[in-house]
């Protein structure tokens, strides 16, 4: 391939991507009591300059319908160069736009990329534009519409189609769609497909953890110049407002039902490119760590910075971005061999400081490897004094406690505040916001979070039945200043209680997301009622993440082992077992002189015990230790420990489920020292 053949068809292909990234726009027009915040849509695509005999093509615009299965007509365009087709028609792309938009919405995208010598294809999607019926929200149904599309484009050979050589693409909606209609029975007879910001598990993405988004109540919401429902669907924010769990168990049952797709994700055999965003507002990242070693077909992947649903923007990851698609076109449209399936499958990039003009930097890497597998959960305890440390609160016989209020007055509804955008005199009047902030010491080192953070809550609750827990996570700067990276979320929508609540334990996963911690900084978790940030004013405004619970109540958090956060931290994997030395003065330590003056074997908490319990222990100075249990008979019946330890406080779980009732011993040997102490398991 000469220079300026190279040349030509990476102009063709940047033109594209352009039309792609227009894909993520979605233009939020709802009920007029509900206001949605501006700059949601303040990015628009970049076009690069055009160069003379750059597009040798004249397009010519055909507006035409397709009549679907059930005579639903769905309105449609095509653009193509005004000259005969070359051998085999022209390499031939249909676009898919995001929820609630229609065809016009990428028409110029798709003429300008047909002079380059491209047949293109767009249409509005079913109870959307001027295409007729009622929408179903992204589902099977406007899946198998997609198929009847695909077939009438491989048909229209009069007009040089290249029916062995379509591309389909679009983010959110318009990638979801592809990849559930090459998944489903009769498959996509396409060459290639885009998916990007579109996860198989999308519709359990928006209401993950029993919390429902804010970005669901808006696509619910739109009124009917935007995208017109079906019954179900026009129902779902009637639920959402509901705040009753028999409506909530509607949502959790109906939402998912014929959108997620993971379950028949392994049946696609078409090539895929995946891309997701880290800051990704509507779907979780998560659904494609946790997934992605489903797909079967040629695949390329990249989650970091991508442009659609909040995402941040990094000039030097678009180039990156430009490369990359245009390898895969060459490799499936082109026929030209390329690195695009070669090279590492799982392409990533790292949020880090510095922050640029109200953004991380982009810092890019892969694996070979799944990104879930490539790190180790590094465990931060919630400690007294709201410290994070790398062992447990130490105080076991009577744990101490933080209170989490959800102060909601006046009878006041989620419907009220979302009218009022969460903010002004009402909403500051009925409803409380509580924050209780959590920090480790200084980073001795960088530190790279990859994967998906979770969290475990030990709690009693008085809010009935809904109670909410949101975690934020922030990087604090050795100045003082601090940037939001991530977060967790999580609402028992079963809290019910007679006359005395019940203890809970539960764990939660949060969103997926990497990030490099700097040397100096320390990591804030922050807990509270409202998960809203100043990062994402520019797409929520003054909205949270998701909306809260308006049951007024109390949550008391037990500061035991049952409370931590597990950050997936690479450096961790293999040289830093449990974070040890990656904070400066607290080496797993508990006691704030972090370097106990003595050897300790604490009683165990609790004692008696079924079946676990927790063995608390001090070193005084680095010694192989081991911690030993044993029976009546003197007989070992187990070893806890036998490592070397540096100075510190530890506590070491003992879980006797296959052991009779009775007394036990266990015995601390760290070089000369030794004590031994006794347990009952009550059965």
């Amino acid at each position: 391939m000469n220079a300026i053949t190279s040349q030509f068809s990476k102009k063709q292909l940047i033109s594209l991507l352009s039309g792609l990234l227009f894909l993520f726009v979605t233009v939020y027009t709802t009920t007029a009591q509900v206001n949605i915040p501006g700059g949601i849509n303040s990015w628009k695509p970049n076009y690069l300059p055009g160069v003379p005999g750059d597009n040798p093509y004249t397009a010519v615009k055909t507006d035409f319908t397709i009549t679907m299965r059930d005579g639903i007509v769905i309105d449609c365009l095509k653009w193509i160069p005004d000259a005969p087709a070359p051998a085999g028609g022209w390499p031939t792309v249909i676009m898919v736009h995001g929820y609630g938009d229609h065809k016009g919405t990428l028409s110029e995208f798709c003429r300008q990329q047909a002079e380059y010598g491209y047949y293109t294809m767009t249409f509005s999607v079913r109870g959307q534009g001027l295409s007729g019926g009622l929408s179903n929200l992204i589902s099977r149904t406007e899946a198998m519409d997609l198929q009847e599309i695909v077939n009438f484009v491989r048909n229209d050979t009069a007009s040089g189609v290249g029916r062995d050589k379509i591309l389909i693409m679009g983010g959110s909606q318009g990638g979801a769609l592809p990849l559930m209609a090459a998944s489903m029975p009769g498959g996509l007879n396409v060459k290639a497909i885009i998916n990007s910001v579109a996860p198989p598990n999308f519709a359990s993405s928006w209401i993950e953890n029993g919390c429902v988004k804010m970005t669901l109540l808006w696509t619910v919401e739109y009124t009917p110049d935007t995208a017109r429902y079906n019954g179900q669907v026009n129902r779902m924010s009637d639920w959402i407002y509901a705040e009753n769990k028999q409506y909530w168990d509607s949502l959790a049952y109906w939402l998912p039902r014929d959108r997620d797709f993971t379950s028949i994700l392994q049946n696609n055999t078409v090539p895929l490119l995946v891309e997701a965003s880290w800051q990704d507002k509507f779907f979780n990242s998560d659904g494609w760590l946790q997934n992605i070693h489903l797909v079967n077909s040629p695949m390329s992947s990249y989650m970091g910075a991508v442009q659609g649903h909040g995402g941040e923007h990094s000039l030097t990851e678009d180039q990156w971005h430009m490369d990359w698609f245009n390898n895969f076109f060459f490799q499936n449209l082109w026929g030209m061999q390329t690195n695009i399936f070669t090279i590492d499958k799982y392409q990533y990039a790292s949020t880090t400081a510095p922050v640029g003009t109200n953004a991380w930097t982009f810092v890019h890497d892969s694996s070979s490897t799944l990104l879930k597998n490539i790190s180790a959960n590094t465990r931060l305890y919630f400690n007294s004094n709201r410290r994070l440390r790398t062992t447990a609160n130490h105080n076991w016989f009577l744990p101490d406690v933080d209170i989490l209020n959800n102060d909601v007055r006046n009878n006041y509804t989620i419907q009220e505040a979302v009218y009022e955008e969460f903010t002004g005199t009402e909403f500051n009047a009925n409803f409380k916001i509580d924050n209780n902030i959590y920090e480790t010491t200084a980073l001795t080192s960088d530190v790279e979070m990859t994967g998906t953070p979770s969290i475990k809550i030990d709690y009693i609750s008085t809010a009935k039945p809904f109670v909410q827990f949101n975690f934020q996570v922030y990087e604090v700067f050795p100045n003082g200043t601090s940037r939001f990276v991530t977060r967790l979320n999580y609402e028992d929508r079963n809290n019910n209680y007679n006359f005395l609540p019940s203890r809970k334990q539960v764990t939660f996963r949060g969103q997926g997301h990497s990030h490099i911690f700097k040397a100096g900084s320390k990591i804030r978790i922050n807990m509270t009622n409202l998960d809203r940030t100043t990062e994402d004013a520019a797409f929520f405004g003054t909205n949270p993440f998701v909306l809260p619970s308006m049951k007024r109540g109390n949550s008391i958090m037990l500061l035991t082992n049952n409370f931590y956060i597990d950050l997936p931290i690479v450096a961790a994997g293999s040289n830093r077992p449990n974070g040890e030395g990656l904070f400066a003065d607290d080496n797993g330590v508990v006691s704030e002189n972090n370097v106990p003056n003595k050897f300790e074997l604490q009683q165990n908490y609790p004692n008696p015990f079924n079946p676990n319990t927790v063995i608390s222990y001090s070193i005084a100075k680095a010694e192989n230790v081991q911690i030993k249990i044993y029976d009546m008979l003197g007989k070992e019946v187990q070893t806890l420990v036998n490592e070397v330890k540096n100075p510190g406080s530890y506590n070491v779980m003992f879980n006797a489920q296959n052991l009779s009732s009775g007394v036990y011993f266990y015995r601390l040997t760290a070089g000369s020292f030794t004590d031994i102490k006794k347990m009952t398991l009550v059965k």
